[in-house]
């Protein structure tokens, strides 16, 4: 899926969202800019910790620019459930082009067929058998400690969000020393927060080879979603698909640039 590919490719932002943890504890009127930083990141960065009570999260949000997305998804309203370690459901909410893909461990389907056929084409290279890998960092708990001090802010000041609303804009990138440790491309992150909740308005995730931003409508944590949210309801029952596991990587990356979801 394009509007993931910098996230999955490099790791950072699952790197950046852990970051936050260790500052839970802090006031909620901090204003020291990695204090932000922190808490605003923090519920997102839970999901991955071994400890925490949060798996899950669902986040709606609108797709305003990212390589060769489609009409159908551009400027449209997304729904991305998640839950560790191993399931994903992504959906448009436009009742006129509903489109699903989800992952429920090691079984993955789609709505409606046609979709299902184009983001999960025969001519993709797969490994049979292949297994999905659940959605971890290559960390352990204790390593989360140093991870505050990889980040750069380039820049912290106030503003309003779309709405009008007192915000925060920072930019952040991993130090240049830490991307050069680490071997990864160097990229620059701009998120608008809320200053009453420290809760991202907007992203824009930038690179030399890759842009995209989104503007996050509502977020909620849960310890766990039912799990019904996995499965193929009764209303797409009769033009829902299965793909096979080791189709899934292919087909979430084509969720975002299929040549035709109508």
């Amino acid at each position: 899926m394009q509007i993931l590919d910098p996230f999955r490719a490099s790791g950072f932002f699952a790197s950046i969202l852990i970051s936050g943890i260790l500052f839970v504890s802090r006031p909620a009127y901090a204003q020291n800019k990695y204090d932000v930083l922190a808490r605003t990141l923090q519920p997102y960065g839970s999901l991955f910790y071994s400890k925490a009570m949060t798996k899950a999260m669902q986040v709606d949000l609108i797709v305003r620019e990212a390589p060769q997305i489609v009409a159908e998804i551009l400027d449209k309203p997304l729904r991305v459930t998640l839950q560790m370690p191993n399931k994903l459901r992504i959906e448009t909410l436009d009742s006129d082009h509903h489109l699903v893909l989800c992952r429920n461990g090691q079984r993955v389907w789609a709505y409606p067929r046609d979709f299902a056929a184009t983001i999960a084409i025969a001519g993709v290279p797969q490994v049979k058998g292949a297994r999905i890998p659940d959605f971890r960092l290559p960390l352990k708990d204790q390593q989360i400690a140093w991870l505050p001090v990889l980040f750069e802010i380039l820049r912290f000041e106030p503003s309003l969000d779309a709405e009008g609303q007192p915000a925060w804009d920072i930019d952040f990138r991993f130090s240049p020393a830490i991307s050069q440790a680490m071997k990864c491309s160097s990229w620059v992150a701009s998120a608008v927060v809320d200053q009453h909740n420290f809760q991202m308005r907007r992203l824009r995730v930038e690179s030399a080879a890759w842009k995209g931003t989104i503007d996050i409508l509502g977020s909620r944590f849960e310890p766990a979603f039912p799990i019904e949210t996995w499965e193929v309801g009764p209303d797409l029952a009769n033009d829902a698909t299965a793909i096979p596991a080791e189709r899934f990587a292919s087909a979430l990356e084509r969720f975002s640039n299929a040549p035709s979801l109508r």
